[in-house]
């Protein structure tokens, strides 16, 4: 549940995308960002339902391109509200101290047929760089970007060490743009 707000940095990195240079328009309604954590040995699924970026996105000038994003804290669903309620409390993710996630990319270099993005993740009062693996693929008009990584919520003050909780945390990202 913690690990929420990585989901949320992922699906910044990704919305708003802009394609070899053409302003391209997010389908948010075939996008989305997704985690899932165990809780007492249980998958609890969850997603972050409002977030914005700026993308930049050119494969044959990568200097250029670059990928910012925001997530709205207070926007995290994993189904039931007192859970939700509880990981909008200080200490998960605080969301009236901290509203947003944010995401800055500083470098999208090649790796094979795929990306790797690296930037600056800030979840509450913690920046770190980070390294996330990219795919984007092209059907016709339509680009498809997509990320699944792991990360630990604790590296950003989300939650406290639990022998219930893991702190492992998987973000799923996927982001269709027309």
């Amino acid at each position: 549940m913690k690990t929420i707000i990585y989901i949320g940095a992922l699906l910044l990195l990704t919305q708003g995308v802009f394609a070899q240079g053409s302003a391209r328009i997010v389908d948010y309604a075939s996008s989305s960002l997704t985690f899932k954590i165990k809780n007492a040995g249980i998958g609890v699924d969850g997603s972050f339902k409002e977030y914005t970026a700026a993308v930049q996105f050119d494969p044959k000038n990568l200097t250029t391109s670059h990928i910012e994003g925001k997530i709205k804290t207070k926007s995290i669903s994993t189904g039931i509200n007192g859970r939700d309620n509880h990981l909008r409390k200080e200490d998960f993710f605080y969301v009236d101290k901290y509203p947003e996630i944010n995401f800055r990319s500083t470098a999208i270099k090649p790796q094979g047929a795929d990306y790797i993005i690296t930037g600056k993740l800030t979840i509450k009062d913690v920046t770190r760089e980070v390294s996330l693996p990219l795919k984007q693929t092209r059907n016709g008009t339509i680009d498809v970007y997509e990320a699944s990584f792991t990360i630990n919520r604790l590296d950003f003050h989300v939650g406290e060490d639990s022998w219930t909780m893991s702190d492992d945390v998987l973000i799923t990202i996927k982001i269709t743009t027309k």
